[in-house]
């Protein structure tokens, strides 16, 4: 079981939705939380409500989308509080458009912030938990990393490399036989605003998710050193649609309502999402 009070919890996108969330609940389990996110004013309000409540906060603008800003960030990071002992890999961005619609550059921040970002977070503070021992990587994927959705392309493009980052990982990391630990999170819809205005044809199989409680289980999958953590549970029966033929398994994600879930998308409102 991992650890919480007295460590350094690092999580990007920690400024609003689930990535502030999971900060006030490790925050009130004692752990030392630094939250990286692009939002200024966002990080001044988190870093304030989390001291406010007696937690113990740092705040750094990060674009995790920018390669040298994560590994210049890392180092301000490690200067200021030696070794991240779980890092959240969790920001995260959605177009919520139709591929066509997509411009090139909404593509590439997809992949940048959902997937490559966790490359450079990783080699940023993989080497001292090596070193150290122990340490914890969590990855926030997605439902929409198991199941292709429509116009959800570029996003489930990104998720789908994300789950498979953390599975090779994994291997790896046993392979090395080092003492750390990995958590993927696949999730459907969460009610932060991300993906709002999206719909649920049977909410009792597939429910549009309560934030506080995806952020409850997410630090629970933490504490217990949980490898995987799918929400709801309908979400594991993806991995059975595999065995179905095309046609079968396409007929049953429209009948679930999968690929009309977007045809009302709105997004965060004003937001670049």
């Amino acid at each position: 079981m991992s650890q919480i009070n007295g460590r350094n919890v690092l999580i990007t996108g920690g400024a609003s939705g689930i990535g502030l969330l999971m900060a006030q609940k490790l925050a009130g389990l004692g752990a030392k939380v630094i939250i990286w996110d692009i939002d200024d004013a966002g990080l001044e309000k988190a870093a304030a409500q989390l001291k406010a409540k007696g937690g113990s906060v740092a705040a750094y603008h990060c674009d995790v989308s920018i390669r040298a800003e994560v590994y210049s960030v890392a180092e301000a990071v490690k200067a200021d509080f030696g070794k991240v002992d779980i890092l959240v890999n969790n920001a995260g961005v959605v177009s919520g458009k139709s591929f066509l619609k997509c411009t090139d550059e909404q593509i590439e921040k997809s992949m940048t912030v959902n997937m490559l970002a966790h490359f450079w977070t990783v080699r940023a503070f993989l080497p001292e938990m090596v070193r150290a021992g122990n340490g914890h990587i969590v990855t926030i994927s997605s439902a929409a990393g198991l199941i292709g959705v429509s116009r959800l392309v570029d996003y489930c493009t990104s998720k789908f490399a994300a789950f498979g980052f953390d599975e090779a990982l994994r291997m790896e990391i046993k392979q090395e036989k080092w003492n750390i630990k990995t958590t993927v999170v696949c999730p459907y819809f969460i009610n932060t605003g991300m993906f709002e205005g999206t719909k649920t044809r049977f909410s009792w199989l597939l429910p549009i998710l309560d934030e506080h409680r995806v952020a409850d289980r997410i630090v629970n999958a933490i504490k217990k050193d949980k490898s995987r953590l799918l929400m709801p549970p309908m979400v594991y029966s993806i991995w059975l649609l595999r065995y179905l033929p095309t046609f079968a398994s396409d007929f049953i994600a429209n009948l679930l309502g999968i690929n009309s879930a977007m045809h009302t998308f709105k997004g965060r409102s004003g937001a670049d999402h």
